[in-house]
């Protein structure tokens, strides 16, 4: 356990270092594209290419993404809703077009991507409970803090067992160690107990022939089911390239290894898409059709735009797809994300519903 420990506080330590510099390594890459974007002479060209970037992912990371534009508003969130807003801008400053030209088209653009519809959702069939900690990432990893909040998790879950909730879902990295492993495994044992009483996901680290996983528990009926994190964060989770020269001349990191692309699991017979924050992001989960539950630890950032980011990228997808995601965090933004209304929809109801009071 404290090897594990020392571990965590070197993989701290590094992060802490390398965050700054990492920043302005993506600020300078993403800095150079748009002004090769601005190479391009005419508006609509520079326009497509500024567009166009959103599809370049260094090193993996997609959080340059235009959809997160169109989850508040009338747009509807697709491909579509993203292109009808893009052309809206484009037109409203082009100084060719006569006035009223421009006003037919923007109607024209706004009526092509406005939402007019619903999607339809699959909602958890359990009465659940999401925990939500706010633990800060300087004392979360601390060797007297672990085993404290710990036991305040445990108190949390039988206060849900007292309030005969069916299913309780924990943030990433809740029981910050290796749940089977570490205090000889009571803490794994403890849950086994409980999970006849209610059902528990946590998130908690596994490790096996030597590789630790970020990962996430599901306890049920006695029995336990370990997902393993696959999208791992560059530089945070992973050292994407030059692995050997971090290790030999900068710090062995101890890097996560990657579990499945996909991993799935059942509760109450309803199909369960697992994800640990970033990968809550990842389109191609929400793809599945599935409810997702999803875990994550925000408190790295939590003075910066990363959990309201992480936020909207989720509604895009979900809105998209038609997929409710669950969301336990430590850190902001705990809740149940589900694909948004058409607020044009909305307001014909609204309108619909006063004028018919009026007449009455």
């Amino acid at each position: 356990f404290l090897v594990f420990l020392a571990r965590t506080f070197i993989c701290l330590f590094w992060l802490d270092l390398s965050v700054p510099f990492i920043m302005l390594g993506v600020g300078l890459v993403y800095g150079l594209l748009f002004r090769l974007c601005y190479i391009f002479k005419f508006d609509l060209l520079r326009l497509a290419a500024v567009f166009a970037l959103s599809y370049i992912h260094i090193l993996g990371f997609d959080w340059l993404n235009f959809g997160v534009l169109v989850v508040p508003g009338f747009f509807e969130c697709s491909l579509k809703g993203v292109i009808c807003l893009f052309l809206i801008a484009y037109f409203y400053y082009e100084r060719y077009i006569s006035r009223y030209y421009k006003i037919a088209i923007i109607l024209v653009l706004f009526a092509l991507g406005a939402q007019y519809e619903d999607k339809a959702y699959e909602s958890l069939n359990l009465d659940y409970k999401l925990i939500q900690t706010d633990i800060s990432q300087d004392q979360k990893f601390l060797a007297n803090n672990i085993q404290k909040n710990s036991d305040d998790l445990i108190a949390e879950i039988k206060k849900a067992i007292l309030e005969k909730k069916e299913l309780v879902i924990l943030p990433e990295s809740a029981f910050a160690f290796d749940l089977e492993r570490d205090f000889d495994g009571r803490y794994y044992m403890i849950l086994q107990e409980l999970s006849y009483q209610i059902s528990i996901v946590t998130g908690a680290f596994s490790s096996k022939e030597n590789e630790i996983f970020n990962s996430t528990y599901v306890f049920e009926k006695g029995r336990d089911t370990i997902l393993n994190k696959h999208y791992l964060v560059p530089f945070g989770e992973e050292i994407p390239f030059f692995k050997d020269f971090f290790k030999d001349y900068v710090v062995n990191l101890g890097e996560f290894a990657k579990g499945k692309p996909l991993n799935t699991y059942e509760l109450n017979g309803i199909k369960i898409t697992n994800a640990i924050c970033y990968e809550a992001t990842k389109e191609v989960l929400f793809k599945e059709k599935n409810i997702i539950i999803a875990l994550s630890n925000n408190a790295w950032f939590d003075d910066f735009v990363e959990p309201a980011l992480q936020k909207r990228l989720i509604e895009f997808y979900a809105s998209k797809y038609g997929v409710a995601l669950y969301h336990a965090t430590n850190g902001n933004f705990t809740g149940v994300i589900t694909p948004k209304q058409s607020l044009i929809k909305k307001y014909y109801s609204s309108a619909k519903e006063w004028i018919l009071k009026f007449i009455a």
